[in-house]
């Protein structure tokens, strides 16, 4: 009906008049050009529309997928960054405990007399985050072989985690082993204002 209603104003357009006088003037041979004329106007635009609103709805399909692959990416970052920090906040502060500390918790879960253990050098390495590298240089001495292994299992896989970077064994008193670790100890790096023991 509106449709309808339009059409109707424009028929009584002054410009409208003019163009149906001029088109009722021309030969019918010229009117037929300009019917198939309109006619394939009509399909062109109709086609060019169509491509237009095809081209459209690809560029919002697109966008809505590289959204949903930014707001994946997004999840998983914050997933990640979550994990890290949780990680972070499991280890012990060194402000909390030492290595010497540590190593001898370690060494006297094994059977391992504290006093068996010392630490020769410690120095900073790096520093990732929150998470403070220890450069260590432990002697252990006169321990059974049976120990040596599973304090160094505990050592690579207990907390706080450790890495071992090179060791040194020699024959001690009795069958049982002298030895040398070099080992990377990671701390959580002590709040500002707080000292390591």
């Amino acid at each position: 009906m509106e449709m309808s209603a339009a059409f109707d104003k424009i028929k009584e357009q002054e410009w409208y008049q003019q163009i149906q006088n001029t088109y009722q003037q021309l030969p019918s041979e010229q009117q037929n050009y300009v019917r198939w004329g309109l006619s394939g106007l009509s399909v062109l635009l109709a086609g060019y529309l169509t491509f237009a609103v095809i081209q459209s709805a690809n560029s919002s399909k697109n966008d809505y997928f590289e959204k949903q692959e930014l707001s994946r990416v997004i999840n998983e970052a914050n997933d990640e960054i979550r994990r890290l920090r949780g990680q972070s906040s499991g280890l012990p502060s060194g402000s909390e405990q030492n290595w010497k500390s540590i190593l001898s918790g370690m060494a006297s879960s094994q059977g391992i007399p504290a006093d068996s253990i010392e630490v020769a050098k410690e120095a900073p390495g790096a520093l990732d985050g929150m998470i403070q590298e220890s450069l260590l240089e432990v002697k252990m001495k006169n321990i059974p072989l049976r120990s040596l292994t599973q304090v160094v299992f505990q050592m690579e896989h207990g907390s706080p985690p450790m890495k071992l970077k090179g060791m040194i064994v020699e024959a001690g008193n009795d069958g049982l082993l002298n030895v040398k670790l070099n080992l990377s100890g990671y701390l959580a790096k002590p709040e500002k204002g707080e000292k390591s023991k």
